[in-house]
């Protein structure tokens, strides 16, 4: 008698083993791109004339981002 193989069940693995690998490369490009880059980000005041502005800057992209006027405080 000869052996066979399952065929079913080595694709089935092999699905399953993509799927992880695919999982892991989703859960990877997350922390890189997006938490990263929210955990570097500082803020800086631009002036431009009277008006001073709070941008954001990260270590992966120097150009300032979300510029938002400053406003005075009353007191």
């Amino acid at each position: 008698m000869k052996w066979e193989p399952d065929w079913t069940g080595i694709a089935e693995n092999l699905l399953i083993g993509l799927m992880v690998v695919v999982a892991a490369a989703i859960f990877t490009i997350f922390c890189v791109c997006i938490w990263k880059d929210a955990t570097t980000a500082r803020t800086i005041i631009l002036r431009d004339g009277n008006q001073s502005y709070a941008c954001t800057i990260s270590d992966i992209s120097q150009t300032p981002s979300d510029c938002k006027p400053i406003e005075d405080a009353e007191e």
